[in-house]
């Protein structure tokens, strides 16, 4: 069982590579993306007017998907199977979230496919990778 991706040691890096990730994420529209497009994107209130509910619900959900969902689908396929050290695998892996993100979630938050925005659909590609890159960094690289 030790050799298995889901060892106790990956499990506690994955949870703590995607909290970080999603932190990074978070702050990332907070303060970078005033920088490059002139407003924040706060995908808490994406998500909480998408499901009907406060900001703090949805802030929680964010977190829920970036510090539980994501990180198991990581060991599961990014971990697991994608080539390369663990940061580009992490990337690799957020790539196909992001363009699910932006085709489906996002016309389902009402804000169109990749937010009808060159800029802010590329704000949010960079988050992604950075979310990517940072759990990819955290679970690093698998042993042979």
């Amino acid at each position: 069982m030790s050799n298995s991706i889901f060892n106790a040691s990956n499990v506690v890096k994955a949870l703590i590579g995607g909290f970080l990730g999603t932190l990074a994420f978070t702050l990332m529209g907070k303060f970078v993306a005033p920088h490059l497009i002139g407003h924040s994107m706060d995908v808490a209130a994406i998500i909480a007017h998408m499901l009907g509910t406060s900001d703090s619900i949805g802030l929680m959900m964010h977190f829920m998907v970036g510090t539980i969902v994501f990180p198991i689908a990581y060991l599961l396929i990014g971990y697991k199977y994608l080539p390369g050290p663990g940061w580009l695998r992490g990337i690799v892996f957020l790539i196909p979230v992001y363009l699910v993100a932006m085709t489906v979630v996002m016309p389902m938050a009402g804000k169109g496919m990749f937010f009808n925005s060159v800029p802010m659909s590329m704000v949010a590609l960079m988050g992604h990778m950075v979310f990517g890159l940072i759990l990819g960094l955290v679970v690093g690289t698998p042993k042979k």
